[in-house]
């Protein structure tokens, strides 16, 4: 991953700033870094009008939070479900279909040995290319293809679908998965979950599991302790298959 951005933090109020340009001087409300300050080795700068800020090279994370986007997202506490229940590590090989924007392709990517996305809409292409680029992650391949038309990979560890009809994809994928291999589906609603099960029980792919996650944050400051008043209710529901 290349380290061509950075990453500035006011020490005072905490504000991110994600450096894309490390050849202009940078504007915030706080006053101008200069690109001297950007293009040094310093890990903390002063602004033209005296604020500090820290200053250190981007992790995925930054990436992640400054991905450029198109369609909705896959978001963090779904994708973090994904690594934990399908153990993926620097050896996997993985199909990703339906990229979207690159959320969950790319956060796969940020730990695997290779990935290949299918994404067949292509202003959503565009917008993985332009992503994987800013991230510099370079074991992507990306095709303009539709899953449903087949999967050319083979001895797979992981195969995602996020797409309206992952049924049509379910004889691929049990032909591309090694044994022990997962299989995982996201779908926005149930009525789509229905048909997807009904179809893998004709199918070598045992299910797991379908869950959801809600994330409540807390507010813990001074004698408060509660929970905030929003939080991320449903996103989408994951089903999770193995090939056993």
């Amino acid at each position: 991953m290349r380290n061509v951005q950075k990453i500035l933090v006011n020490q005072k109020t905490s504000n991110k700033y994600f450096v894309k340009d490390l050849e202009e001087d940078f504007h915030t409300a706080a006053g101008i870094i200069s690109k001297n300050d950007l293009q040094s080795n310093k890990v903390e700068v002063e602004s033209s009008t005296g604020s500090k800020f820290s200053l250190f090279n981007p992790s995925f994370v930054d990436f992640w939070e400054n991905l450029q986007r198109g369609p909705q997202v896959m978001v963090q506490k779904d994708i973090g479900m994904i690594l934990a229940k399908t153990g993926i590590n620097h050896e996997s090989r993985i199909v990703d279909a339906g990229g979207g924007s690159g959320s969950l392709c790319l956060s796969l990517a940020n730990i695997c040995k290779e990935i290949t996305v299918y994404e067949i809409n292509p202003e959503h292409y565009d917008v993985i290319q332009k992503n994987m680029k800013t991230a510099g992650l370079n074991n992507v391949t990306l095709k303009q293809q539709s899953v449903y038309d087949g999967i050319g990979e083979e001895n797979l560890d992981l195969i995602t679908l996020d797409l309206p009809e992952p049924w049509q994809a379910i004889a691929h994928a049990e032909k591309s998965l090694k044994e022990g291999g997962f299989l995982v589906v996201y779908l926005p609603n149930l009525t789509q979950m229905k048909i997807l099960t009904d179809a893998l029980r004709r199918s070598s792919l045992k299910v797991l599991e379908i869950l959801e996650l809600i994330e409540r944050k807390w507010k813990i400051e001074d004698k408060i302790m509660r929970p905030e008043f929003q939080m991320l209710g449903h996103t989408g529901f994951l089903l999770f298959c193995r090939k056993i």
